[in-house]
């Protein structure tokens, strides 16, 4: 059975994007950055569409939010 793509979160910008990415990949989530392209060569297009999201296989969604909320949580317990 084939797992489905899905979007995990939107971004505004692609230092955020990375950064997820990254922080997403070294918790061995699968995942990629999509309308990358079109939203640094066109910035008006992120407007237009989604701009810039993550996407990551369904079976995999709700380890990525949880990993994306315990990173926001602990830099916020640092402040």
């Amino acid at each position: 059975m084939e797992d489905k793509l899905i979007t995990l979160k939107n971004y505004e910008t692609m230092v955020d994007a990375m950064f997820d990415q990254e922080l997403l990949r070294e918790n061995n989530i699968d995942c990629s950055i999509n309308n990358e392209d079109a939203v640094e060569l066109l910035p008006m297009f992120g407007e237009i569409n989604d701009g810039l999201r993550i996407v990551v296989f369904e079976k995999d969604y709700e380890t990525a939010i949880n990993i994306l909320e315990e990173y926001k949580n602990s830099i916020e317990d640092q402040e």
